[in-house]
């Protein structure tokens, strides 16, 4: 298969929707969680985040245009926290209908049965039952002017996850917390064990 500009724009919309977004492979996948000025916490599934930095630690994540309202985007705002949290396979059923079109007024949280979680450090809602929860500040945002969607990026305040999940060097076990992963907006993975390599130098050659 090749295929140019002309046949992806020349796609079924809802057949390019699929292609470009599975095409780059299984990425990882959180519940965003939020809390709005009148008290409505919101959840909802997000498989954009990025790795920004480390000093300052922090990460980003795409938002879809504002062209409706974005319950996430206006109770981000509202009290300028956020929180990821890892999807498990425990869980996995509830946190994918999180991804529903509710009002604003009605929580995904209740709606789901997913657990709120609070700590004294951050304003918004943890989701209980996650293995990797990360609190953060929102600190910057960005239009990209080709589509209109927001490349928002927070500032980590706080990470809970358990002792033993990571190891001496840092690394965090994944293989270990087992997280899912997602495809497109429906097809999700487990991760299997993990190949760590050594650091690449050029007088280094890995031999096959």
């Amino acid at each position: 298969m090749h295929l140019d500009l002309d046949d992806i724009l020349g796609m079924d919309s809802g057949y390019r929707r699929h292609f470009m977004n599975t095409l780059p492979g299984p990425r990882g996948v959180h519940l965003l969680g939020t809390k709005g000025h009148r008290g409505v916490e919101n959840v909802a599934v997000f498989s954009s985040v990025v790795h920004i930095g480390a000093t300052p630690p922090l990460l980003g994540f795409i938002l879809r245009p504002l062209t409706v309202p974005r319950h996430t985007y206006h109770h981000m705002l509202a009290n300028g926290h956020f929180t990821l949290n890892t999807i498990h396979p425990e869980f996995l059923r509830q946190a994918h209908q999180t991804s529903a079109n509710y009002p604003l007024e009605v929580s995904e949280f209740a709606e789901t049965g997913l657990t709120p979680f609070y700590t004294d450090r951050l304003k918004a809602p943890y989701v209980a039952e996650s293995k990797v929860k990360i609190g953060l500040e929102l600190a910057e945002q960005h239009e990209i002017k080709s589509n209109g969607t927001l490349f928002l990026v927070g500032k980590v305040l706080e990470v809970l996850l358990e002792d033993d999940a990571v190891g001496e060097s840092g690394h965090v076990d994944h293989a270990r917390l087992q997280p899912v992963t997602v495809a497109g907006l429906d097809t999700y993975f487990e991760i299997g064990p993990g190949q760590r390599l050594p650091y690449a130098r050029k007088d280094n050659v890995l031999m096959v």
